[in-house]
């Protein structure tokens, strides 16, 4: 497993290496001071299976940075690492691309617990923070602009897309799938944001459009 870690504190990298060696047997952690320096990795560096990205980076800081490293590495998950436990600061990693939000304030077994969550493929937000977020406030703008237009859904976006097309609401996609309904809330927002829809029907209708499910409207409510 390979990792790249973007953290300007060098005494932070060195304790979290020994935190990252918990997460698999066979951990590769490349590191980064800054953002150019994990451009340049990134475009060195083949099968890269997950990126820790801190906010307070000197030049560039990590949420500014976020819809760039997205687009270098549009198929591997980015999580954010914190000091910050505001709500703006969540929405604005979430709307960047982000499928993570770590504080520095917790544990080692949360944080392993938390990246074990995003490498399944699902979205990790801490339960205290959950609370403060409006998902429908998540930016759903599509356009040429938009870096999360042709982003490829990840395994768990694409079965609760399937789950969608069934028709089934949030409440039942998270019973069907055992996750929080607040994480398939923050699925269904990733999906629509990278489908260019503005709401369920759309994003299904736009799903079967690419070829990605069958939805048969005569069939099914969304």
């Amino acid at each position: 497993m390979h990792i790249l870690l973007i953290d300007d504190h060098t005494l932070f990298r060195e304790a979290l290496l020994h935190v990252l060696n918990q997460l698999d047997s066979q951990v590769i952690v490349i590191e980064a001071a800054n953002i150019e320096e994990a451009a340049h990795l990134i475009s060195h560096t083949r099968n890269l299976d997950l990126i820790l990205l801190d906010i307070e980076l000197p030049r560039v800081d990590g949420l500014s940075a976020l819809p760039d490293l997205r687009e270098r590495a549009p198929t591997v998950p980015i999580v954010v690492l914190s000091g910050s436990e505001a709500s703006e600061h969540l929405k604005r990693a979430l709307d960047n691309g982000a499928v993570g939000y770590i504080p520095k304030t917790c544990s080692s077994h949360e944080m392993i617990a938390a990246l074990h969550i995003v490498l399944q493929g699902d979205v990790y937000i801490p339960p205290k923070l959950l609370g403060k977020l409006d998902v429908s406030s998540l930016s759903l703008e599509s356009g040429p602009d938009n870096h999360m237009t042709s982003a490829p859904l990840t395994a768990r976006q694409l079965e609760v897309l399937e789950l969608m097309v069934r028709g089934l609401p949030n409440k039942s996609i998270a019973n069907t799938l055992n996750v929080a309904e607040g994480t398939v809330k923050l699925h269904v927002a990733a999906i629509m944001r990278a489908l260019g829809a503005r709401n369920r029907t759309q994003a299904v209708t736009e799903a079967s459009r690419r070829g990605m499910v069958y939805y048969d409207n005569h069939k099914t409510s969304i």
